[in-house]
């Protein structure tokens, strides 16, 4: 998994995630901007100076536009500065940027690389961790959450420069981590905790709406668990995350940033009117956790073309249908306050005029509850046999590992080439953007596929039944 989120970490050129040049700046210039960067006022906007690479200018070349590939970035002298007014004024939380900032070097594209790497890394150190010190019942649901939500948005955010990759992988590490911990007893029960705290503190750093989301987790927690005095420490730490969770999301700025919903059409109709609207679009938004409409890059990476979404969508409804076999009411409840919020989440915002346009709330926002949903709708009222046959998990695992290979493919084609033409499968055939690293975009393309392949076949061939292992 490591080797698989690196290549896709290489994958793409610096700026080409959502917003990366507003993350990028922050990062480079993180709060407050006085002390870290030189500021000034252009055209009475407040802008900082950074390096030219990771200006708003620049990655304007080749963002939004498919058919261009990201050459117009290269050959930039890391010394040359820029003005940009893309920087954290207050939107975002400080850690993940303060942190990043200590990774800044002289060299801008060394610099992203090794961010982006440090993202991967304590993604698989954490859930590692988290997975090794599980109850031996719970890590099928564990690995099963990861296989069905992350392939490939999930693996594309952790391996980016985006904020949302701590959210999507805290969000999962907190989690399933309090909720195993419920289940442990002596050092693992100690080390769970641990994970689960490291979890919320990468949620509660990342982005607000994902700090919000810890007391989502708390509500759920609530109703998962059965209670009793020996598992008073965990009950503390879902109170207090919660409550941390809810007061940074009021001091964010985006808080007080809503709109009344007054104008254009959206303002003409009533409360109701809107919130259906919002709700009928609740399965554009769950076939978004998984690349459509809202595709990789500035939306300009064309999944659609091929569609290799479809493939890990097939293979998440048959984890969703294997899992709803049987359940007790804490599953029912569980289920419906995940759902509930994935889906009412887009559909409040829109009603009231938070988001007049509905599609502008992305589904990148609230894919981080995506992995938690399944770990629960996995880990709760699932007896040991009522896994994949050995021709279902092959099924599984052609299904992921087909859209990770397409996927990638059709990301490094559009950055390295750009989409104007007939489809080009030799990446190296006139590469015009590249990293400045010994190996080729075909290879990183190869060893990643293979990777990938290789773990999604290991934890896949994990969920098989119980009672077929024993009989081989």
């Amino acid at each position: 998994m490591l080797l698989t989120g690196l290549g896709w970490a290489v994958g793409s050129p610096a700026g080409s995630s959502p917003d990366d040049d507003y993350h990028l700046g922050s990062i480079w210039c993180p709060r407050p901007v006085e002390g870290s960067c030189e500021t000034s006022v252009v055209n009475d906007k407040p802008v900082v100076r950074v390096p030219v690479a990771v200006s708003e200018g620049l990655i304007r070349c080749y963002i939004t536009q498919a058919d261009k590939s990201a050459a117009c970035t290269l050959g930039h002298d890391d010394t040359t500065m820029a003005w940009t007014p893309r920087y954290d004024d207050g939107g975002y939380p400080i850690g993940y940027y303060h942190f990043h900032h200590l990774l800044v070097g002289k060299d801008v594209q060394t610099s992203i690389l090794v961010m982006r790497g440090v993202n991967v890394l304590i993604a698989v150190v954490l859930l590692g961790v988290v997975g090794f010190f599980a109850p031996q019942r719970l890590r099928r649901p564990f690995i099963g959450a990861v296989a069905a939500s992350w392939i490939p948005m999930g693996i594309y955010f952790i391996a980016s420069n985006n904020p949302s990759s701590w959210a999507i992988s805290g969000m999962l590490a907190y989690s399933s981590a309090i909720y195993m911990a419920t289940r442990q007893e002596g050092r693992p029960r100690v080390v769970l905790m641990i994970c689960a705290l490291a979890g919320a503190g990468l949620c509660l750093a990342s982005r607000y709406d994902a700090s919000f989301y810890l007391f989502i987790i708390g509500l759920v927690m609530l109703f998962a668990v059965r209670w009793s005095r020996q598992r008073w420490p965990e009950l503390c730490l879902i109170i207090v995350a919660a409550l941390v969770g809810v007061v940074s999301m009021m001091m964010s700025s985006h808080v007080s940033d809503v709109s009344d919903g007054s104008r254009g059409p959206a303002g003409q109709q009533s409360f109701l009117e809107r919130l259906i609207v919002g709700i009928e679009s609740a399965p554009k938004y769950l076939g978004g956790f998984w690349g459509h409409a809202w595709n990789p890059g500035w939306y300009d990476v064309p999944l659609s073309v091929h569609s290799p979404f479809v493939l890990t969508i097939m293979a998440a409804g048959a984890f969703v249908a294997m899992s709803l076999r049987r359940g007790g009411w804490r599953k029912w409840t569980v289920l419906t306050l995940f759902v509930g919020a994935m889906v009412g989440l887009p559909a409040v915002f829109h009603a009231n005029g938070s988001f007049e346009v509905i599609d502008t709330y992305q589904a990148r926002y609230i894919l981080p509850l995506l992995a938690p949903t399944f770990f629960f709708m996995l880990a709760m009222d699932q007896d040991e046999d009522g896994w994949f046959t050995l021709p279902q998990a092959v099924w599984v695992i052609i299904c992921g590992a087909v859209c990770q290979t397409i996927s990638l493919h059709t990301l490094l084609l559009r950055y390295v080439h750009g989409i104007n033409g007939p489809w080009e499968l030799n990446l190296n055939k006139r590469i015009e953007w590249w990293w400045n690293v010994p190996v080729s975009p075909m290879l990183v393309w190869f060893v990643t596929t293979c990777s990938a392949t290789v773990a999604f076949g290991i934890m896949v061939s994990m969920l098989t039944r119980t009672s077929e292992r024993q009989a081989s």
